[in-house]
């Protein structure tokens, strides 16, 4: 019997679909493709030598003279700082010298003018000092002392003016834009540093005045381990951060301050020499002298044995103060 053309076709169609066994034909599985992760490499930390903390990047220590005038407050980007010394002007005003060094803010501010006092403190360190000009003899020591100076009113990078403030306060400054280009620096103080002491705090607040308007505190906070900073009663905030400025460390470092009879009523505090010294060091209370025998020679922290302290890791504020200075120290109750 001859076929016809369209059966032909249905059964080719249909050995085609179903194959000889009569079932679909399987595809083979594709396997799923395999994702090779990289390895990253976890970021090199060294330990900040004014802080015993581990930082990602450093190259530059860098001092800048903040202002502490009521129309200052809050200050920008002093809760970074690594270390803080706060120090008397003229007029019973403070302002303070914060350090920063590796991990850095973007801005600070305000900043304000030098005094020779302060220009210490930044030598011994070998830092980069920034400021908005000074005192006569500040500008002249500058040069005799050699100074890394950044000064807004000679140009250097960096200043920036907040146009919604008002001068003087409203002057800052950007530190990666005032460092770009500088050579490494910081001549570093050999700090030992050590873990926070196990117990709760012998004083669980310091209290203290310059004067009626600034009025600093600070009040241990037993879980965090820091000194939480507070001012006039208020907690001292950053304002770039909103967050609370804290401290590891509260030294008291206390300092002839004398009258140098100038119209513009300008002073001069001893931090060449020794004197008396409170340490509240994670908690812990100590009593000693502080030591600094020339311009260049490091300030040396020693407890009532002569041996140097040892730092809590973490920040450290430094509160220089008139010998004889009352200080409210109210002690733990559990």
């Amino acid at each position: 019997m001859k076929r016809r053309p369209y059966l032909t076709a249905l059964l080719a169609l249909s050995l085609l679909l179903f194959g000889c066994g009569g079932q679909e034909p399987v595809e083979p599985e594709t396997p799923p493709p395999v994702t090779v992760e990289e390895e990253v490499p976890p970021e090199p930390t060294f330990p900040n030598p004014l802080t015993g903390e581990p930082i990602r990047e450093a190259s530059h220590l860098i001092a800048v003279m903040i202002n502490n005038a009521p129309a200052a407050r809050p200050q920008t980007g002093l809760g970074s700082a690594d270390l803080v010394y706060e120090v008397e002007m003229e007029g019973m005003v403070t302002r303070f010298l914060a350090f920063f060094y590796g991990d850095l803010p973007e801005n600070v501010g305000s900043v304000r003018s030098a005094r020779p006092y302060v220009m210490m403190l930044a030598k011994e360190w070998d830092a980069y000092f920034a400021h908005v000009g000074g005192s006569d003899d500040a500008f002249a020591k500058v040069k005799e002392w050699g100074i890394r100076d950044m000064d807004d009113v000679r140009g250097h990078r960096g200043f920036w003016v907040d146009k919604e403030g008002k001068r003087p306060h409203n002057t800052y400054l950007n530190l990666r834009e005032a460092l770009q280009g500088k050579e490494p620096n910081g001549k570093f103080h050999d700090w030992e540093f050590t873990d926070p002491p196990p117990g709760p705090p012998d004083y669980k607040e310091i209290r203290f005045s310059y004067d009626k308007d600034n009025r600093p505190s600070y009040v241990f906070d037993e879980e965090e381990g820091v000194y939480r900073r507070f001012l006039n009663g208020k907690p001292h905030l950053d304002k770039a951060t909103g967050q609370q400025i804290e401290a590891a460390n509260v030294i008291l470092q206390y300092a002839r301050h004398r009258d140098l009879g100038t119209e513009l009523l300008h002073i001069d505090v001893e931090l060449i020499g020794e004197g008396k010294a409170e340490y509240f060091l994670g908690g812990r209370y100590y009593t000693g002298t502080w030591r600094k025998k020339n311009l260049n020679s490091p300030t040396e922290y020693l407890d009532e044995e002569g041996k140097p302290i040892k730092f809590v890791r973490g920040k450290t504020w430094v509160q220089i103060l008139r010998p004889g200075k009352e200080v409210v120290k109210i002690p733990y109750e559990s």
